[in-house]
């Protein structure tokens, strides 16, 4: 198989998308038990956010399929994995992928335009199996690479938990620029500051990983290759300034500062690096593993 843009685009659409639908549910279902003894236009406030980032989790989702969809050399074939489905990690991602989008596609709808037959337990219940669904999105997106044995450069379970953290990362920043956006209509502001000490606490993880795996691969002999790849001055820079730094090391600088401060938030740059650095890791990954 190449992998090539579209693949690249794909492991970093499904990643963010994946973090956002389980940062948005996991929001979602610790408030839920808070919202009913709350005035109405709060409750309004919070499902127009809840709608806002389904809706980009949704699109975001779609498109990932769409590239995976794209790469394949017969997408009229893709309906065979399901009509005639093997147990493969390529099958399970397929039908993950599939029921996820379904789920946050209906999640999005109940939010949007508040559909109350989908309220209180049913909502709640979508909650979780949205959650559930994202978690094994997000796994996913590592597990593609770390299965195929043939890269070295790849298989290592580090991998698995590096783009794990950083697919969480990129949900969090998709869902604090969500909020951020939505402030004309919503005063949640004042409330993501719990979102924003999970950032921190992801990228220490995510650093975590990052270093882990790359120690794996200096240490196997057959990555050698890769490694030479990966210290080229074609790569290097991208992974230094794009993968690590405006991955980790800037947005936890700013995001720690934001918290520092007293008054609301400002404009969340560091959300906006965020993502671009975990483009900037796959595009890293993929470049030394097929080089």
């Amino acid at each position: 198989m190449v992998y090539g843009t579209l693949v690249i685009a794909y492991l970093f659409l499904g990643g963010a998308a994946g973090g956002t639908f389980l940062v948005m549910a996991a929001w979602s279902l610790t408030l839920h038990r808070a919202l009913p003894h709350r005035s109405a236009p709060a409750r309004r406030e919070f499902r127009i956010l809840r709608g806002r980032a389904y809706a980009v989790a949704t699109a975001a989702l779609a498109a990932a399929m769409l590239c995976l969809l794209w790469d394949l050399d017969y997408p009229e074939r893709a309906l065979t994995i399901f009509t005639a489905a093997r147990p493969t990690v390529l099958t399970f991602g397929a039908c993950v992928l599939a029921a996820l989008l379904g789920v946050g596609l209906l999640l999005t709808l109940v939010n949007l335009f508040h559909l109350r037959f989908f309220s209180g337990r049913v909502k709640r219940v979508l909650d979780c199996l949205c959650a559930l669904l994202a978690i094994a999105v997000m796994g996913y997106t590592g597990v593609f690479l770390y299965s195929n044995v043939g890269i070295a450069f790849w298989h290592t379970f580090f991998l698995v938990g590096l783009f794990f953290c950083s697919a969480l990362s990129s949900g969090l920043s998709a869902v604090l620029l969500v909020d951020y956006f939505a402030q004309s209509e919503t005063k949640l502001l004042h409330a993501v500051r719990p979102l924003q000490k999970a950032h921190l606490a992801c990228l220490a993880v995510e650093l975590v990983f990052m270093v882990a795996f790359t120690g794996a691969t200096w240490a196997n002999p057959y990555a050698a290759s890769s490694l030479s790849a990966l210290l080229s001055e074609a790569v290097l820079p991208t992974a230094l300034v794009g993968a690590a730094g405006l991955g980790i090391v800037v947005p936890f600088a700013l995001e720690s500062y934001a918290l520092l401060r007293k008054e609301q938030r400002a404009i969340p740059v560091s959300d906006f690096v965020c993502l671009i650095g975990a483009f900037c890791l796959r595009w890293t990954v993929i470049v030394c593993g097929v080089h």
